[in-house]
């Protein structure tokens, strides 16, 4: 049973119960408590489930009754923020000087301008507005914002002329967040119009990196942009199950644990 076959039993367990010790679900789904903790944790950030007394309880917040939730970034801001936080800057240390790099949309690869080190003669790529916020806060002035219509829940600009423009433009490391890894349906958004600015950047790099913390994979989200073939290098946290380290080890695919 993988994590998130453990997590859905665990979730139908507790819709049908008051309460549940860690005991009881290690002994139900016959994995250690150490498991069950995990996965406890996990559910208690995504504020499915909290802990009473130490009996945990469902919260009737499960967020695969509603799979298609918008996502915004303002609210997503602060979740797992210490774990965005020593990724980000895990993923600023594989910059080198002189590069050029794509910062995509999200809350994780903002960070990542925060931990450039200010001596590095970089140029970066970006199209939302916390990532400019970064780099102005940074005082790096050789960058490219791809301009266009503006989506306030994503601080993201879109055009088909942002498009051409990355398209145009050759960087030597992209760095692309997603909402969901999972083995069979590859790797996936939440929003479409994420889509067309992620290929782009991901066909216009030598290097393509994928930014994500470990909460987001085996989930799956509606918009699919990518196989786990198409990237170079994963940054991730410390959190990422054995099982997934050893699918990413068989693809050849460079591994980094915040």
């Amino acid at each position: 049973m993988d994590k998130q076959e453990r997590v859905n039993t665990i979730v139908s367990i507790l819709k049908n119960k008051s309460g549940a010790s860690i005991k009881e679900l290690s002994h139900q789904l016959d994995v250690t408590e150490m498991t069950v903790r995990r996965d406890i944790k996990y559910l208690k950030e995504n504020k499915i489930v909290q802990v009473v007394s130490g009996a945990v309880i469902y919260n009737g917040s499960d967020p695969n009754e509603n799979k298609q939730d918008e996502y915004d970034l303002t609210t997503q801001k602060n979740n797992r923020a210490s774990e965005k936080y020593n990724i980000g800057k895990l993923a600023a240390s594989l910059i080198e000087p002189n590069d050029i790099i794509f910062i995509d949309i999200g809350t994780t690869t903002a960070q990542i301008i925060e931990h450039i080190p200010s001596n590095h003669s970089v140029e970066i790529v970006c199209c939302t507005m916390n990532a400019l916020i970064e780099i102005h806060k940074k005082g790096f002035k050789d960058f490219i914002l791809i301009g266009g219509h503006y989506r306030p829940e994503l601080q993201m600009f879109e055009s088909r002329e942002g498009l051409d423009l990355i398209s145009r433009t050759r960087t030597t490391k992209a760095f692309i967040s997603a909402a969901g890894v999972n083995a069979k349906l590859g790797i996936t958004c939440t929003n479409s119009c994420e889509v067309d600015t992620k290929n782009a950047a991901i066909n216009c790099a030598l290097e393509r990196i994928l930014v994500i913390d470990s909460s987001k994979f085996d989930m799956v989200k509606s918009t699919y942009f990518a196989s786990l073939n198409d990237f170079d290098a994963i940054v991730t946290d410390k959190g990422l199950s054995e099982e997934w380290i050893e699918k990413i080890k068989q693809l050849n695919i460079s591994l980094y644990l915040a």
